[in-house]
């Protein structure tokens, strides 16, 4: 199945440039992501109410192949593109009116259970041997990201408007830290090809996290720590 929609590029999703933002970017990516879930009947509150168990976002890699402006009308599809018994990947492709890919994602979710936090099969939350999945629109492949020994650029507190419904930080809060830590101007002359995030743990209402990061010609790395513990990492490509 491919969820389907069409939307505005409205005001809450541009940036100072007045086009699609990164932060806005990532926000279509995930209510594209949990509305195909929804349509399923695996989205994250289905799931917790009748599994007792939550998905976890574990990777995304966004490719950007253009722009949207400010109320240009574009397409968004998102659909499950691979599944084992212990995660599934959702592709979500944004498209304009002539029909080319802006940008495209592939996000890896895994299945936790509530009561212990551990992984779960994906088979546990009513997925079975009947579920099909469709062909990618592009390849993406995740790859390594090295967060050792980067400086420290900034601190942040988890606020309660930070946290979701799963009682921790949303995955897409951890991005509006990382880029916090450029400023309007150069977000607006950034022009990345490539964002991959990999989510490793997990932060909660009241902790306090820092940001690191390092900036080279053609890629940025920055992670989000607790302490010693990296909960994200990502790398911004140009």
């Amino acid at each position: 199945m491919i969820y389907e929609k069409q939307q505005l590029t409205s005001s809450s999703l541009i940036g100072s440039d007045a086009k699609l933002s990164y932060i806005g970017l990532f926000e279509v990516i995930e209510d594209a992501i949990t509305e195909c879930m929804g349509a399923l009947r695996l989205d994250g509150v289905t799931v917790k109410r009748e599994y007792n168990a939550f998905w976890v976002f574990t990777k995304n890699k966004v490719k950007l192949f253009g722009s949207l402006v400010w109320g240009e009308r574009f397409t968004v599809q998102s659909f499950v593109s691979s599944l084992s018994p212990a995660k599934m990947v959702v592709d979500t492709a944004l498209k304009n009116s002539d029909g080319a890919l802006v940008a495209y994602s592939s996000c890896e979710m895994c299945v936790l259970d509530v009561a212990t936090g551990r992984i779960r099969r994906t088979s546990t939350v009513g997925i079975d041997e009947t579920f099909s999945v469709e062909k990618p629109l592009s390849n993406v492949s995740f790859g390594k990201i090295d967060d050792a020994e980067l400086p420290q650029v900034d601190s942040v507190t988890v606020r309660s408007s930070n946290v979701d419904y799963s009682k921790h930080c949303n995955n897409v809060e951890y991005l509006r830290f990382v880029f916090n830590t450029y400023s309007a101007e150069e977000l607006c002359a950034l022009a990345a090809k490539e964002i991959e995030v990999c989510y490793v743990s997990q932060s909660y209402e009241g902790d306090s996290l820092t940001v690191c990061k390092s900036v080279s010609a053609d890629r940025d790395i920055l992670a989000v720590k607790k302490g010693n513990v990296t909960v994200v990492k990502c790398a911004i490509s140009r």
